[in-house]
C-alpha cells in the first residue's frame, strides 16, 4: 500500500540494503503498518514537489577511492535549496547521507525487533571475568571488569528496553561495590550500592551492600536503616537479618562503653 508524502521518493536502489541483505538474505520482512496510521498519514495535507536526482562526488579521506552519491535538487536550477522554486531539500539530503554512513546502532530498528544478542553476551562475559578475578582476590582487576560491564550496559541505545539495561547495570555495580569493600574503598562501595538501590530497589542485595559500606564508614545507625529498608521487601531474608543482628550488637556494645 502506498500513500502520498510531502517529500520525493528515492529511486530504486537509493538507500536500499546492500547485496545479500534483501529478500532471502536473512533480513526479516518489515512489520505491517497499522491501517489507522496509514489513514492518518493519507489525511495530512500535502502537495507534490517536482525534484531532480543529481549525482555528486562525495568527499573522501586521502588514499580512499572517490565515491558517488545522490542528492535531491530542484528541476530547473539543480540546487538543493532554491528560493525561486521555493524548495529546500537540504534536510532530506542530510538525512539520506546520515543514514548511509551512520553505524547500525545509531539508527532505530523497526518496532518489536529484539536487540542483537552480542551486546548482552559481552556484558555477561565481562561480568564473569570480574567474578573470576574476584574469586582469585584480584580485586583491582575485578573492579575494572565490572566497570566495563556497567559501561557497556549503560551504553545500550535508548530504544532498547530500559529494564534490560537497569538489570545489567545493577548487577555490575553490586559486584563492584563488593570488590571496593574488599580494598576498603568504602566511599566508592557506598556510591555503587546506592546506585543499585535506585536501579533495583526491591533487590535486597543492594541494601546489603549499602549497609556493609556504611559499616565500613562506621555509620552504624545508617547501616541499620539500610537493612530495615531492604527487609521491607524480603522480611525473611537471612543475610539481612543476620547482618542486622550484628549491627544491633555493635550498637549495644557502644552504648555500654559510653
Amino acid at each position: 500500500m502506498s500513500h502520498p508524502h510531502p517529500h520525493p521518493h528515492p529511486p530504486a536502489g537509493m538507500g536500499m540494503p546492500p547485496p545479500g541483505m534483501g529478500p532471502g538474505g536473512g533480513m526479516p520482512p518489515p512489520p505491517a503498518l497499522n491501517p489507522a496510521i496509514l489513514s492518518l498519514l493519507d489525511s495530512i495535507p500535502h502537495k507534490d514537489v517536482p525534484f531532480h536526482l543529481q549525482s555528486i562526488q562525495i568527499p573522501t579521506p586521502p588514499n580512499v577511492p572517490p565515491q558517488q552519491g545522490i542528492i535531491v535538487t530542484c528541476i530547473e536550477h539543480k540546487n538543493s535549496s532554491c528560493e525561486e522554486c521555493q524548495v529546500d531539500f537540504n534536510a532530506l539530503n542530510y538525512m539520506h547521507q546520515f543514514l548511509r554512513s551512520a553505524p547500525p546502532e545509531a539508527i532505530p530498528p523497526p518496532p518489536n525487533v529484539q536487540p542483537p544478542p552480542q551486546r548482552a553476551e559481552m556484558i555477561k562475559n565481562l561480568k564473569e571475568q570480574g567474578n573470576t578475578a574476584f574469586k582469585a582476590q584480584q580485586f583491582p582487576a575485578a573492579i575494572q571488569a565490572y566497570s566495563k560491564s556497567a559501561d557497556m550496559a549503560l551504553s545500550r541505545p535508548p530504544w532498547e528496553l530500559s529494564a534490560l539495561s537497569r538489570d545489567e547495570t545493577a548487577i555490575a555495580l553490586c559486584n563492584r561495590s563488593a570488590a571496593f569493600a574488599f580494598v576498603n574503598a568504602w566511599a566508592n562501595a557506598l556510591a555503587d550500592a546506592e546506585a543499585v538501590v535506585i536501579l533495583k530497589r526491591p533487590w535486597t542485595k543492594g541494601h546489603f551492600r549499602k549497609a556493609r559500606a556504611l559499616v565500613g564508614l562506621e555509620r552504624f545507625e545508617d547501616a541499620k536503616q539500610a537493612l530495615i529498608d531492604g527487609l521491607q521487601y524480603e522480611p525473611n531474608d537471612k543475610e539481612l537479618n543476620n547482618f542486622l543482628n550484628e549491627i544491633d550488637e555493635k550498637l549495644r556494645q557502644a552504648e555500654l562503653e559510653d
